[in-house]
């Protein structure tokens, strides 16, 4: 068998094993599937309905009312298949076929990495990612995310690595918009892409600088960079445009994400979750009756406010004004809850929560397996840095802007659910240089044989 051919059957197995995993556990978990534990399937039944974008909950003497709680792309796509009557069903195979697609894409971005047979070590990663595979039997957006940034990462890289900025014009744009528009269609599923957008366009526009002013080349003239920014900025005006839109005519106001952030950020930051987690020992989690109690007495809260709260965007703006006044009040817990939330989002194993206790072993075998994968993606963050390498930029910039997000909104270990793709990438990345360098090590240090003794 040629060189080719067997790197096409290496493939082809790990597809078939992505595959195969995902029918698994969603066929052994289907009950899964009806769960709606963010009322993404509630949203989704009212639009196959006809019911427009629209929460469950029915208000004293009013119809559903309109909401902008969740972002929008996820509900859609299931209303697909829930307007067919196959919701469930339906739901399941698409989370398997984006679990195939994001390991597909993970191996075609490390090709255009230049990382060859490695690339296929990091799609077998996104292929048997504990994370990946545990929510593909949930209605969430882990695995749609997963997939948009796998996308996402390949049109970058595509579009702005070194060899295709050389590109003629008529090659390039094309590319630049769908980046665009896939990267629109990741906010609208997880706004923290959002983040992502704000940080890699800030370190774009002053790397371009940097170069212009050093360099003369007519490459890296300020016309070549705006044009390249406006067909990226068509490609997202495209995508999330009739969100945007729908939210100026029904709630007056240019939601570009969701109501969501005010309760997440202070979901995280408050003095019942300060006193009960935050300064606990490490895995102590929120019990279901506290955070219960603590939703029900927010909205107590809310009801004696005079004014009355009447729409998502007050609520979500006083849920804002509350996390900010928790945590002027307690700097140093919020401080604490910080470092807290840090190591959740790159935790090895889940934590125990309430009715859920996973066997010691299967906890054991989710640790060893993400301390290998994480090292070695911390090992390739810093030779991406030491032999800058600027291809590989955007996937430190994508983990930097969730990381930074995460410091301060709600987060555990799904969280970075999205991030897989790189993380795989820089892991294989990392460890080919750290096996490389002790074969080199091993190679300077080994006895000299040349001239044995007499």
């Amino acid at each position: 068998m040629t060189k080719t051919g067997f790197l096409t059957t290496a493939l082809v197995l790990i597809l078939l094993l992505a595959g195969g995993l995902r029918l698994g556990i969603v066929m052994r978990q289907s009950d899964q599937l009806r769960e709606d534990r963010d009322a993404y399937i509630a949203i989704a039944r009212n639009l196959a309905a006809g019911h427009g974008f629209t929460s469950s909950r029915v208000e004293a003497g009013q119809d559903l009312a309109p909401t902008a709680f969740r972002p929008p792309l996820y509900p859609c796509l299931l209303a697909v298949g829930y307007y067919l009557n196959a919701g469930p069903q339906m739901t399941g195979i698409l989370q398997v076929l984006l679990g195939i697609a994001t390991v597909w894409f993970t191996w075609k971005t490390g090709l255009r990495l230049q990382l060859k047979w490695a690339a296929l070590l990091a799609a077998g990663i996104v292929a048997t990612d504990p994370i990946l595979l545990q929510y593909t039997s949930y209605s969430m957006t882990e695995v749609l995310a997963t997939f948009l940034c796998s996308l996402l990462l390949y049109l970058l890289i595509c579009s702005f690595s070194t060899r295709v900025e050389n590109a003629s014009p008529p090659t390039n744009k094309p590319m630049l918009f769908w980046t665009g528009a896939v990267w629109g269609l990741a906010i609208l599923c997880r706004p923290t892409f959002l983040a992502f957008l704000g940080i890699w366009l800030v370190i774009r526009l002053a790397d371009s600088l940097k170069q212009r002013l050093l360099s003369n080349s007519e490459e890296l003239r300020p016309a070549s960079v705006s044009q390249q920014l406006a067909f990226l900025a068509a490609g997202i005006i495209l995508a999330v445009s009739p969100w945007l839109i729908r939210n100026l005519v029904v709630f007056r106001a240019p939601i570009l994400t969701t109501t969501h952030g005010g309760y997440t950020l202070l979901l995280g930051n408050n003095p019942v979750f300060y006193n009960e987690v935050v300064q606990q020992p490490w895995g102590t989690v929120w019990t279901g009756e506290s955070l219960d109690a603590w939703q029900k007495s927010l909205e107590a809260d809310i009801a004696q406010l005079q004014p009355a709260l009447e729409t998502e965007q007050e609520r979500d703006r006083w849920m804002y004004q509350r996390a900010r006044q928790n945590i002027s009040s307690q700097p140093s817990l919020f401080a604490q809850s910080c470092l807290l939330r840090l190591k959740r989002f790159w935790n090895i194993a889940p934590l125990a929560s309430a009715g859920q206790t996973p066997s010691r072993t299967l906890l054991l075998g989710v640790a060893s397996y993400y301390f290998v994968v994480l090292l070695g993606c911390l090992w390739g963050v810093c030779m991406v840095i030491w032999k800058r390498e600027r291809n590989w930029l955007p996937l430190i910039w994508l983990l930097v802007s969730f990381t930074i997000v995460h410091l301060f909104y709600w987060t555990n270990m799904r969280m970075r659910a999205p991030l897989v793709p790189a993380i795989a990438l820089l892991s294989v990345f990392g460890w080919s240089h750290l096996i490389h360098f002790c074969k080199i090590d091993r190679l300077w240090n080994r006895p000299n044989t040349d001239h044995p003794k007499v």
